[in-house]
């Protein structure tokens, strides 16, 4: 089943009310804030129920905006995090992708000085494999960018690179995003922002109907939820569950491993329809398989 998410903001009157109509159509909170006069979730639903939970959300005089990019962990990548290369808009790309719904993680290779010379490690490439999709951000030089896309085309996941120069022959190029000194607030760079978050959602939209051709065993979105009835998220821990397209990213202790194996999803244990290994980079990885070679939970 495909789920939509989407982020609700509106007052504190009666908010529990679309909370229940979200749980009744068989969807899941993943994040919620209240203060004192707003509101703020995080609703994932299927998505022939969108017309109920927008009408609801009307109801209460909310507003519901849509996450494109939510339920996926993006990794950006940097030539280096030293001084050369750290005026790149890194920083308004991440937080630019955490807005349409992301959870982002920041890389500066090690060996990424240099146009010839540049590489990037077995270990660098695993963990940018971890996630779905990557962004490459290069500078405002025509032929440094083509000569480090070498770099980019080593990876398994989807990729968009991003530089300065306007208009280069390159696969999953975006341009008019290079070096620069000042912060990316102004409406042209909001466009070319919003330009590279709509080349991913259509990148990752494809991903999901790969997915839901071969259905997964379990949603990630159920599996979250099973997890935490059993682990409780720790007070002030932040994001101990990352969502994936095909699994998730579990930060648990050494310890926990087995309990989080031996939890029950219907009939199953979480091991018996998910390949669980030690991430490169935080936590463990959950991938879940398709139902065809692990069978239903039900």
């Amino acid at each position: 089943m495909m789920y939509k998410i989407v982020m609700f903001k509106g007052g504190v009157y009666k908010f529990n009310e679309l909370k229940e109509t979200v749980e009744d159509i068989g969807g899941f909170i993943l994040q919620e804030m209240v203060m004192q006069t707003e509101t703020m979730m995080h609703l994932a639903f299927p998505e022939g129920e969108e017309q109920r939970i927008r009408a609801k959300a009307k109801e209460l005089g909310g507003k519901l905006k849509g996450l494109p990019l939510a339920g996926t962990e993006i990794m950006v990548v940097v030539p280096s995090l030293g001084g050369h290369h750290a005026v790149y808009p890194m920083c308004d790309i991440a937080e630019f992708l955490r807005r349409n719904g992301a959870i982002t993680n920041m890389m500066g290779l090690a060996r990424g000085v240099g146009k010839r010379i540049a590489q990037m490690t077995v270990q660098e490439k695993a963990i940018i494999d971890e996630c779905d999709a990557a962004v490459f951000v290069f500078g405002n030089f025509k032929e440094c960018i083509e000569e480090k896309e070498k770099l980019c085309e080593m990876i398994d996941v989807p990729y968009i690179i991003v530089g300065g120069p306007p208009d280069l022959d390159l696969a999953h190029y975006i341009g008019g995003i290079g070096r620069r000194t000042r912060r990316m607030n102004r409406k042209g760079d909001i466009d070319k922002l919003e330009e590279m978050t709509a080349a991913f959602s259509s990148v990752l939209d494809e991903r999901r109907e790969e997915i839901e051709e071969d259905p997964l065993a379990a949603s990630p979105l159920f599996i979250k939820e099973m997890i935490e009835m059993t682990l409780p998220p720790k007070a002030g821990e932040e994001f101990p569950l990352v969502l994936h397209l095909d699994g998730l990213r579990v930060k648990i202790e050494e310890e926990d491993e087995e309990r989080v194996r031996d939890i029950e999803v219907g009939k199953r244990k979480l091991s018996e329809i998910c390949e669980i290994e030690k991430s490169e980079y935080e936590g463990h990885l959950l991938k879940i398989l398709p139902e065809a070679v692990s069978g239903g939970v039900f």
